[in-house]
């Protein structure tokens, strides 16, 4: 499953680098990846024996009491302190979505399940604090439900189109570490026989092997269970917990001491920041949304290559890794380069048979001066690699902090093979096939992740759209090909001479983007003077503008936490290191700090487009599940505007209090953006009542709103009609005549069935006193609009007078004023665009496709 290649910045231990030269923790020798012709220091090997031999001496892993504080592993650890600094980041989630045909046994599949959570304490796991340390928390028992949604009545094609939909929308909702539970599974039944089902779990508890582990096990469970046996699993020897334990107690004193030692060595003189060209710079906030792209390179090229491999005594994945730092050395004229590749860090037989999160990622440098032919790189790339993996037990996280590495961003390269199969997933009397499923966020700008087929190696590149183009990234996986292809015909020739087509590129190192775009502007006061030096301290820089963008300086989640330590130890003010998001540049850092009083607040920005050169355009909507609307039309619209989005995420008693003054919430916002007009305004559905109001009070503070429109908006629910049964029976026949029998499922089938059931659903926390997930806050919302609660219902009140553009659905306009409710609201002029479509299908395909035509005209118009 491509979905798994990189899932985030070490769940990649799925793509099982299988390294040949692996070392064995019960072995004093190791294989020395070196050709007759080059041996590598004797040192260097000594120095990895001395590793191997302390190995060996390392403490009994079993079971632990369980009546004490459990500690975090280092790498959950790293992964809980990256959640609390983006609590809203779906990145750390891994779906997994199976399709399913044949007489499935439902019940059998849910008790598989729950035998399953019954067996791994770390599916179980929850997670808080104790004195401050992260802690782990294990329930007794957890009962999984299995829930059951029926999209049998919809069309093939609409089954298709929902199922993906709905695979996509859970593989994106995000887990509470807090509470729980850390793993979701949800059934759609799309035919009598025809099933998908979505599993999703957070990485701080499962990693890429683990997903091997699940699937054994829930293959040997659901043939006992489907037979009415007990289950015939043996008993784990121990626990995740047992290994977070026991890897503490381990690392420490000599071995800890050889192992930093070893990576001391390799990063004395610090990491270099690799300029990787980009076709956009760093966005002021980031969204990491990714896109991936697949070549399969022809079996002849894939013979070549394993027989250079051979003939140089190198694993495969020296070989390829060699030959993508050539790549990057020759799109970024960088002849020192890194990049992270993850390991499976299960050394210990015990941990082989564990659901858990064990996966390490392993900084591979290699210095590419004095211009040396491939086959001399590949030796040097031997000689890293080898050390590497001898020393993979020292943690990411304490080789950064260890080393002070925590100015070098680690998220920008990854290379990963997988060259062992992926076993799928096999159900007694069941065809069962995997869908490609991904969390849509990028953990590194570029991942490189090559697969190793029967006959053929396929490479994945997985990217960050807000610097990449796809075109660009097309442009690279074929020169990677053609770069392989020169290797194999010549592996004598310097790197230089490889790619000679490759000199002059039109693209930019985000270095170059900055200092393209940068304006100086010194501190102008002492508290702008105080964060200037705590930024130069951090970040290693010397010069630093107060409109300089944290990020755009190599700043990254790990540095904004130490940033944030000495704010607070400076000013004797906490503020949370997510603030960084929203504000983050030192200007904007100062006026948070002189503002008496402030509290941190969530933002409700979001990028949905990032890049281009024209003026930006701001979706409004209430609910934050509401931008998800404006995503289809965001793509037919000019690739040269970027486009943000406003929106309250959950509705709690803070988001009501927004919501009765959104427009000033939102303002402010939109100016981190943009401090000055003219503004292109769009809002969606209710957030049209919003951009309205936005657009008047911006008008009255005498700024430009180029464009305001109000997408499907009603002004408020005045404007549905009161119609007679006879008038209501009337516009229904009229719609099932125009539009079929789709018109009335949607109307009385699945509309109300997911209404009732959500209302059960929401119905249940409230009895048993649970804190309700997002989507329940967002429909109890929906209700007390309907209701007419005034405090969730608003309208706007004063007068904007500037034109209006409003774009309605015209397949039920019967049942509403022909105007929404806003023609005595738009004394400046109403233009009224009829959207074919009802009040849903006008943001889907291919109705959105109509209304992406008609508003990028009239931004065009207004421009």
């Amino acid at each position: 499953m491509m979905k798994s290649l990189a899932t985030e910045q070490f769940s990649t231990s799925s793509v099982a680098l299988n390294y040949k030269g692996k070392i064995d923790p019960a072995s004093e020798t190791i294989p020395q990846e070196q050709s007759k012709s080059e041996k590598a220091p004797q040192e260097f090997w000594q120095a990895i024996k001395t590793v191997i031999a302390l190995q060996n001496q390392a403490p009994p892993l079993q079971q632990i009491s369980r009546d004490t504080d459990l500690p975090l592993s280092f790498s959950q650890e790293r992964l809980w302190s990256l959640h609390q600094l983006k609590p809203d980041s779906s990145s750390h989630n891994i779906p997994l979505a199976l399709r399913i045909t044949g007489l499935l046994n439902i019940p059998a599949l849910e008790q598989s399940l729950n035998q399953i959570l019954r067996r791994h304490e770390t599916l179980r796991t929850t997670f808080t604090t104790v004195d401050g340390q992260p802690v782990q928390v294990v329930a007794p028992e957890r009962t999984l439900t299995l829930p059951i949604v029926n999209l049998q009545e919809l069309s093939s094609d609409q089954r298709e189109t929902e199922s993906l939909r709905l695979a996509t929308e859970e593989a994106q909702r995000l887990f509470n570490l807090d509470s729980g539970p850390l793993l979701r599974a949800t059934l759609l039944q799309l035919g009598e026989q025809e099933y998908v089902l979505l599993v999703t779990i957070h990485q701080v508890v499962f990693d890429g092997w683990s997903e091997g582990v699940l699937f054994r096990e829930l293959e040997a469970l659901y043939e006992t269970f489907s037979t009415g046996k007990p289950s015939m699993l043996p008993q784990l020897p121990i626990q995740y917990a047992d290994f977070a334990v026991w890897q503490r107690q381990w690392l420490q004193g000599e071995f800890l001491d050889a192992l930093l030692s070893y990576w001391k060595q390799q990063f004395s003189d610090g990491l270099p920041v690799q300029q990787l060209p980009t076709d956009h710079p760093q966005p002021i906030i980031a969204t990491r949304r990714s896109a991936h792209q697949t070549l399969v390179f022809p079996k002849e090229l894939t013979e070549a290559i394993k027989s250079l491999s051979r003939q140089e005594g190198a694993t495969l994945f020296t070989t390829l890794l060699a030959a993508f730092k050539v790549l990057l050395y020759r799109y970024t004229d960088q002849d020192d380069l890194f990049v992270c590749s993850p390991t499976a860090n299960r050394n210990r037989t015990q941990t082989k048979g564990l659901i858990g999160y064990f996966v390490n990622l392993l900084v591979l440098r290699t210095d590419l001066s004095g211009n040396p032919s491939f086959r001399e790189l590949l030796s040097r790339v031997r000689s890293c690699a080898s050390g590497a993996f001898a020393h993979q037990d020292l943690p990411v996280q304490q080789l950064v902090n260890s080393l002070n590495l925590v100015q070098t961003p680690l998220s920008q390269v990854m290379f990963a093979l997988q060259n062992v199969p992926k076993q799928p997933l096999k159900l007694s009397g069941l065809t069962v096939s995997s869908l490609d499923i991904e969390n849509g966020t990028a953990d590194f700008d570029l991942s490189l992740s090559m697969v190793e087929g029967a006959q053929e190696l396929t490479g994945v590149f997985k990217y960050n759209t807000d610097l990449f183009d796809d075109a660009t990234i097309t442009q690279m996986l074929g020169h990677f090909q053609t770069l392989l292809e020169e290797i194999v015909a010549n592996p004598e020739q310097p790197i230089s001479s490889l790619l000679p087509l490759l000199v002059s590129r039109s693209l930019t190192s985000n270095q170059e983007h900055r200092e393209l775009e940068r304006e100086f502007v010194a501190a102008r006061n002492m508290l702008e003077v105080q964060l200037t030096q705590i930024w130069q301290e951090v970040l290693g820089i010397q010069s630093i503008s107060v409109t300089d963008n944290f990020f755009d300086l190599g700043g990254h989640s790990l540095l904004a936490a130490r940033l944030f330590e000495r704010i607070e130890k400076t000013f004797n003010k906490n503020i949370p290191s997510a603030t960084i998001f929203q504000a983050p540049t030192i200007e904007q850092l100062a006026n948070i700090l002189s503002q008496e009083g402030w509290a941190a607040s969530n933002s409700s920005l979001v990028v949905i487009k990032a890049g281009g050169s024209k003026p930006p355009l701001f979706f409004l909507h209430v609910l934050g599940e509401g931008l998800e609307y404006c995503k289809p039309l965001a793509r037919h619209l000019d690739p040269e505007r970027p486009i943000y989005g406003l929106a309250v995420g959950i509705m709690d008693e803070d988001s009501a209090n927004k919501v009765k003054d959104a427009s000033t919430h939102y303002i402010k916002e939109m100016r981190m953006i943009q401090p000055n007009g003219p503004y292109l305004l769009a809002g969606i559905y209710c957030g049209g009542r919003v951009a309205y109001d936005m657009a008047e009070k911006l008008q009255a503070q005498g700024e430009e709103v180029a464009v305001l429109a109000l997408l499907n908006s009603l002004r408020d629910a005045k404007a549905q009609k009161i119609l007679s049964v006879r008038e209501r029976v009337f516009a229904h026949s009229n719609n099932f005549l125009r539009l079929g029998f789709p018109y009335l499922y949607r109307k009385m089938g699945l509309e109300h069935t997911k209404n009732q059931l959500m209302n059960m659903y929401c119905q249940l926390y409230d009895r048993f006193g649970l804190p309700a997930p997002q989507a329940c806050r967002n429909f109890t919302y929906r209700a007390k609009k309907k209701a007419g609660n005034p405090e969730w219902v608003f309208a706007p009140q004063q007068v904007y007078h500037g034109p209006v553009t409003l774009f309605r659905a015209i397949d039920e306009i019967a049942f509403y004023d022909a105007d929404l409710g806003w023609g005595k609201m738009a004394p400046g002029g109403l233009d009224i665009h009829d959207i074919p479509g009802n009040n849903e299908s006008v943001f889907q395909e291919p109705c959105v496709q109509v209304m992406a035509e008609k508003l990028r005209a009239c931004i065009d118009k207004a421009q």
